[in-house]
């Protein structure tokens, strides 16, 4: 019966991954996220300059360019997350290719044990066949050589 030793160290490996992947699943999210909210701010700021070109809209020029600065600030903070998320993002997917790297280095490895063990397990096989077969030879030279 194969055991791999270091099956422990594999299975690691595989739990690391799925971390990982996890991670990166929330960084890309996180990503799509953000896009998401710098789609809204841009239309809300598009909604806001059509407004204040409407007669409701001059009659409150300050509200509405107010508005205009507001939603402006917070498309730069959002765009600034958003580089800081897609760094995150490549951080993570790194770690994760790392990580993927590590883990089929080790299945090939067990694999490779695994192919050295079959082998060796069908040499001894062979060795007691051939074994088997020479008492069976003899006993049946003696059997001969008693009648």
């Amino acid at each position: 019966m194969f055991k791999y030793r270091l099956e422990k160290v594999l299975n690691l490996r595989e739990q690391e991954l799925e971390k990982v992947k996890a991670e990166f699943q929330e960084a890309a999210n996180r990503v799509h996220q953000i896009e998401a909210q710098i789609h809204e701010n841009r239309h809300q700021q598009t909604e806001a300059q059509k407004t204040l070109m409407t007669p409701k809209g001059l009659r409150s020029p300050n509200l509405y360019i107010n508005r205009l600065k507001y939603l402006k600030n917070e498309l730069e903070k959002l765009e600034k997350e958003l580089i800081q998320a897609k760094e995150a993002l490549v951080e993570v997917r790194q770690r994760m290719l790392e990580a993927q790297q590590k883990m089929e280095t080790l299945k090939r490895h067990k694999q490779k044990k695994k192919e050295e063990y079959d082998r060796e397990e069908a040499r001894k096989e062979e060795i007691e066949l051939n074994e088997m077969a020479l008492i069976m030879r003899r006993m049946k030279e003696d059997q001969n050589a008693n009648q």
